[in-house]
This record gives C-alpha cells, structure tokens and sequence, in this order.
C-alpha cells in the first residue's frame, strides 16, 4: 500500500528523528506535529505544523486534517521523570491522537510506538510474545501499557486501523545520554582525552533484547506500507545479550582505556529488578515482512561516531539548543538511507 502524506508525534526524539528521516528518505510527504519549531533543518518532503502547549484532541483533528495524511505515527512519549507529565505525554496525548484520527475525515491509520517495558519480569532464557500477560514494574512501562491498551480498544470498537511496534532496547546513532549505552557513549566520548578516564553505570547484570535504531525505522515504514498491520508487533533482533558485555565492547569501540565502575545508586528506576528481557520475533518476521539489518557492533560503532561528532561539535561554541532539538541534526549525518526497506547482511 502506498501512502504519500504522513503525520508524525515525537518526531525530534531518538526514534522519531530516525523515522521522520526514513520515511522522507522513501519518498513520503511529512508533516511533523510538534509544540515548537526544531533549531535543526530537515531534509525535502519534511514540514512542520504547530501545535498548543497542551494539545487537544480538537487541536490534533485540526492539525490532521491541515496534514491530510493517511497514516499519523505516534512516537512521542517520556521516559523518566515527574509522573504526572509521563502520565500526559504517554497516555493521555495517545488518547488524543486516537480521539482526532477516529474523526478525521479519511480517518488516517495510527502507528504506535510502545514498549518492551509493558511486559514486565519475564523468565529468564524465555522470548516473550505479543500475547503474553503484562506486568509492568515501574511507571513508564505502565504508562506505556495503558497508551497500548487504548490503541488495542480503538481498533477492537473499529474506531481506527492501526498496530503497536512494541520496540525493545533501541540502540544506534545519537543514542540519548538516559540510555545505558548512550550514557557510556556520551561519558567516553566526553573523557576521550582524559588521562584516567572512568566511566560510572547502574549494574550491568541484566540481559536486554537490543536493536538498532535505523532498523525500528525500517519497521515502521514497514507498517506504514502495510494494509493490515498485525495489532502489537515486536521489534527487536530476538536475542538477549548481556548489557556488561556489551558496555565493554563499546568501550573497545572507542579505543578509550577507561575503567568501568557499576554503582548500584544509579540503577535505573525504568527497568530496575528486571534481569532478562528476550523477544520473540516471529509476527515482524512473518506478517510485517521484517528483519534487523544491522548487527550490534555496527550499531556501537555508529553510537560512538556519533557520540564523538556532538563533543567535538559543541567544544567549537556554546550550544544552546534542547537534546532533542539537536538530535535531528546528527540524524542528517548519521542515517544511512538504503534504497529497500531491506538489506542483506
């Protein structure tokens, strides 16, 4: 199915700059739907439209049909923080977008990003599946599941057409710094020069599903491109890897001799108490026609030149614009069109 016209939320963030840049790449028409204009120029075929502060669904009805796009993506969300703004940007703006595309004239398609995080504590050495029962630990994987839930109803009442890519543990270019690995990237590359650099984690005893950031681009343009999208997808490579390990190769990556020290007071609250997390990957491969194209050494590889050009970048003169703000810029540099959704390995 060919879609020409496409509305992105969250377009400036880690996945949406990635997105937003994949499906303009593909020859799409994106109208990014943001409370502000981005400091960072976008490529052809990408606009902006302005939303409230607080955006409505009215506000986002209006904003959809302005855009007439036949398909708006959701992947705006918070990860951490003050809960009552993780309860608005996670759940009540997904209720928002639902509401205005149910009542769209064309009723565009919804393609929501959602979260490892609403499975919970899983076995370990176990892959979960999308129907498995959700238990998630903290508040962001709750919120999350909640925004999933919502998508689900909708589509359950025939409200909307949509599917959820629930993405596992996105890794890649410009990974932000509130990631384990974004955070190790962002600290070597901040003590590359250093001569005794350390650099300070949360424990690393966990097992995570990683994928790279590019390659959960690809799954959504998949979708997008799909005319019936299963209702919840996993998007990971389907194999846990232990997060030590991979911190250390990230670190040979950089060449940087820096001592690694784990403090248990930096846990992080997001996935705290959940030692292993492995997805099953049959419904992407299957029925979205998916699979991860990029391997994690490549994926490190390209986190660290990109952790490295934002440093020497900023080292050249104050830089005052937001994290997110300056992400669609890397992405400009960092993204590696491909001609086909695809690529052999």
């Amino acid at each position: 199915m060919r879609v020409e016209r496409i509305a992105v939320l969250g377009a400036t963030g880690h996945l949406g700059t990635h997105i937003t840049r994949a499906l303009a790449e593909d020859g799409a028409q994106v109208t990014i739907l943001s409370r502000r204009l981005p400091n960072a120029p976008f490529q052809e075929g990408i606009t902006v439209q302005l939303l409230p502060q607080r955006p409505s669904a009215a506000a986002l009805a209006a904003a959809l049909a302005g855009s007439e796009a036949q398909v708006v993506i959701n992947a705006a969300g918070v990860t951490q923080g003050i809960i009552r703004a993780m309860v608005q940007s996670n759940v009540r703006l997904a209720r928002y977008v639902l509401g205005a595309a149910a009542t769209v004239p064309g009723r565009p398609r919804v393609v929501h990003i959602g979260s490892a995080a609403e499975y919970g504590l899983q076995p370990e050495g176990s892959a979960v599946t999308e129907g498995a029962a959700c238990s998630p630990s903290g508040v962001y994987g709750r919120t999350k599941l909640a925004a999933t839930g919502a998508v689900l109803e909708a589509i359950g009442k025939g409200a909307i057409r949509g599917t959820v890519l629930r993405v596992f543990n996105p890794v890649g270019p410009m990974s932000p710094a509130s990631s384990v690995l974004g955070g190790v990237g962002a600290q070597l590359a901040h003590q590359r020069n250093l001569p005794n650099p350390q650099v300070e984690t949360g424990p690393l005893d966990a097992c995570r599903d990683f994928v790279d950031v590019r390659d959960v681009a690809s799954a959504v343009l998949l979708a997008v491109r799909h005319e019936a999208p299963p209702p919840i997808v996993n998007i990971a490579r389907g194999e846990a890897v232990s997060v030590r390990d991979l911190v250390r190769r990230l670190v040979e990556v950089s060449g940087v001799r820096a001592r690694l020290l784990e403090r248990p007071a930096l846990a992080s609250r997001r996935s705290q108490g959940l030692a292993w997390q492995e997805a099953a990957v049959e419904v992407a491969k299957g029925q979205l026609g998916w699979a991860p194209r990029y391997e994690l050494p490549e994926s490190l590889r390209d986190l660290w030149n990109a952790a490295t050009a934002m440093v020497t970048a900023r080292s050249d003169g104050p830089d005052r614009r937001s994290p997110l703000d300056q992400s669609a810029e890397w992405a400009t540099t960092t993204y590696r069109p491909s001609s086909s959704p695809q690529r052999p390995r």
